[in-house]
């Protein structure tokens, strides 16, 4: 930030600042007493709350001014929550070394904060469920949740669209838990811990949403005047458990999950949601199981990607995901194929496809609400780039490319999709093997695969081509099925 007198903040601008804030949305910002001696502003009794209801305390706070036009914040020890109604507790703040510093940036005000420590802390109980007509026992909750290690961003400009921006890192993120509920006989515990936590979030916000939220009739013209998001977020691994008392499931998990990535979009051109994760181990041991169960994975991939609003030249949409080396261990082969009927290799899925296609989503809102004829979403292309399954010694593969004509309202696909599939016979033996596949059952797959497949290169390997002509004519092999 530039240190000019001009762009100096003042601990009194700051304070009128969450004043002004909380006013558009609905609530009072208000403190007991107020002292502003030598640039430090000291508040006590802070209240953050709806008109004459309980919200967020805060025992005390002061804001100094610094010589660089920046205001530090330190924020006092007791921040808590009012409970009201049927849940009662309480819900606090709690931290070591919180301190905010606001600064002016691009016209509006952003606010560096660093913590050493920062947890929510809650403890509540509320009522259970009877289920015989005695009064309902209480359910207890408690817990913490909080960052090590906090460094961040928070920033509010000003402008024809108001953008919103939040940066966070920490060390790591964990929480522990606890829930106690008599009407269902269950007492469960639940810790986790991940390291090197990264997110960002920016929201732009036009004129015509109003401070509290509120959208416009039309979710068209808050798109159309530049209404967006993105977030994208960073994490290493991650340990946690779970102990369960139940007398229908007691259980102690314990997981572990390798780093992954996330980010998303959404415009009005755009929804995408994308995110990568390098791998989980599970362990369950419970009474109620003969044997423990671990379950084991590799990469995991998922993505998302549709457009938002119709325009003259189509967008992009598709769909990803992936799942990589999923294991269970030979005690859970065990408990339905104790004699190895089934090959225990780990499965593999791919999902990978994509396309074009013109999409109106707040036309189809707009629709729904009013009853009027929804629009009719118009694909232009399909590209199966990767659809594969592979377990137990049995595998699927296909691939495919489809156009469509949607000059007659409902789209017409032009294209071919070749799928393979090799090792079902096996795979089907083994299951008549282990009891999982009656024989009855059995003969109408097989003769399913032989109406619409033809034998392959290889010993068990079946393939077909799957055909869409015009007229809506679909044909598989050569063969006309519709």
């Amino acid at each position: 930030m530039g240190s000019t007198a001009s762009f100096a903040l003042t601990a009194d601008q700051v304070w009128q600042s969450w004043k002004d804030a909380g006013a558009s949305v609905g609530l009072e910002v208000t403190a007991a007493t107020e002292n502003n001696a030598g640039g430090v502003l000291t508040l006590n009794g802070v209240s953050i709350a709806p008109a004459g209801m309980a919200g967020v305390t805060i025992s005390d706070m002061t804001l100094t001014e610094g010589s660089d036009g920046t205001v530090t914040i330190a924020p006092g020890a007791d921040i808590g929550v009012a409970m009201s109604g049927e849940t009662k507790g309480s819900v606090k703040l709690t931290h070591e070394g919180l301190t905010l510093v606001a600064r002016e940036a691009d016209g509006g005000v952003a606010y560096d904060y660093s913590a050493d420590k920062l947890d929510v802390v809650y403890d509540t109980t509320a009522p259970g469920v009877s289920f015989d007509g005695s009064p309902a026992p209480e359910v207890k909750n408690a817990g913490t949740i909080g960052f090590a290690g906090l460094v961040g961003t928070y920033s509010d400009t000003p402008g024809t669209n108001r953008t919103f921006g939040l940066d966070l890192t920490a060390d790591a993120l964990a929480y522990n838990t606890t829930l106690d509920d008599p009407s269902l006989e269950l007492k469960q515990t639940t810790t986790s811990t991940t390291a090197g936590v990264e997110m960002s979030f920016d929201m732009v916000m036009p004129t015509s949403i109003s401070a509290g939220g509120e959208m416009p009739a039309d979710f068209g013209v808050a798109l159309q005047e530049g209404l967006a998001f993105t977030f994208s977020s960073k994490q290493g691994e991650s340990n946690g458990t779970m102990a369960q008392e139940s007398p229908y499931m007691p259980m102690d998990m314990t997981i572990k999950a390798g780093g992954g990535e996330a980010t998303g979009v959404f415009n009005k051109d755009t929804f995408q949601i994308m995110s990568t994760g390098s791998g989980l181990e599970v362990d369950v041991t419970s009474g109620m199981m003969p044997a423990p169960v671990k379950v084991t994975a590799g990469p995991v991939e998922f993505g998302i990607t549709s457009p938002v609003m119709a325009t003259e030249t189509a967008g992009d949409y598709g769909l990803t995901m992936k799942l990589s080396q999923l294991a269970v261990n030979e005690e859970t082969w065990a408990m339905f194929d104790p004699q190895g009927a089934l090959p225990r290799d780990a499965a593999d899925i791919a999902i990978d496809v994509s396309g074009k296609a013109k999409i109106d989503f707040p036309a189809l809102i707009a629709a729904e609400e009013t009853g009027a004829m929804p629009p009719v979403p118009q694909p232009e292309t399909l590209d199966i780039t990767e659809l594969a399954v592979s377990v137990a010694g049995a595998a699927l593969n296909a691939t495919g490319a489809f156009t469509f004509d949607n000059s007659m309202g409902t789209p017409m696909p032009l294209g071919e999709a070749n799928v393979s599939v090799t090792g079902a016979n096996a795979l089907i033996d083994g299951l008549i093997a282990t009891g999982l596949l009656a024989e009855e059952d059995a003969m109408g797959a097989r003769m399913m695969m032989g109406a619409f497949m033809t034998p392959g290169a290889n010993p068990d390997e079946l393939t077909t081509k799957i055909e869409a002509k015009e007229g809506f004519a679909i044909f598989v092999n050569g063969q006309q099925i519709q």
